[in-house]
């Protein structure tokens, strides 16, 4: 049975690898710099957690997690009303990008990380269930007579902005690049 200082020490080992996640990807977790950025001993992260996978994997979903509570507040707070394709495109860019640029690079890396570590695939798939509900929830709140299926969005939103961030693009050119992008299929459909 785990003690209430022992899942406070715990969440703040996750948090503090979810942290180093997203600012330096997958090789900034180590046992050293988790304890050392949750200011707990060393011994610590051995302690509550079996290996570095799995502590790695507790900071993915840690994040997984934070990207659907997101997605869900944004969705939740988005009034039913007409907009036009543009409007749509935007929201969708916006909902689809985290608001900081190591958590939008961090958000790829994780998916092309559960292509290579089964172990990260649950959270993969939490997160993209998660997008593609948005997406169907904001294309209906949106009155879109567009018929355009969320996977399809999903991945035009996907490509526009992983072609961005390699062009150099910040989280801003990124959003407007995938943004730009569904406008058109949008308009088209």
């Amino acid at each position: 049975m785990a003690t209430a200082k022992g899942e406070q020490r715990r969440t703040a080992l996750v948090r503090a690898a979810a942290d180093l996640l997203q600012g330096g990807g997958l090789e900034a977790v180590s046992h050293r710099a988790v304890a050392g950025r949750a200011g707990l001993p060393l011994g610590a992260t051995t302690y509550y957690f079996a290996d570095l996978t799995e502590l790695r994997r507790a900071a993915v979903d840690a994040l997984a997690e934070d990207d659907v509570a997101r997605m869900a507040a944004a969705v939740e707070a988005l009034p039913t009303r007409r907009r036009d394709p543009a409007t749509a495109a935007r929201l969708i860019a916006t909902l689809l990008t985290p608001d900081e640029y190591g958590a939008l690079v961090a958000w790829y890396e994780r998916y092309v990380l559960a292509a290579r570590e089964p172990l990260f695939a649950a959270a993969a798939r939490r997160s993209n269930a998660a997008a593609l509900e948005s997406v169907a929830a904001v294309l209906k709140r949106s009155e879109m007579t567009a018929d355009v299926p969320p996977h399809v969005v999903l991945a035009v939103v996907d490509g526009a902005v992983l072609g961005a961030l390699a062009d150099g693009a910040e989280l801003a050119g990124a959003r407007t690049a995938a943004a730009d992008a569904l406008t058109v299929v949008l308009e088209r459909a």
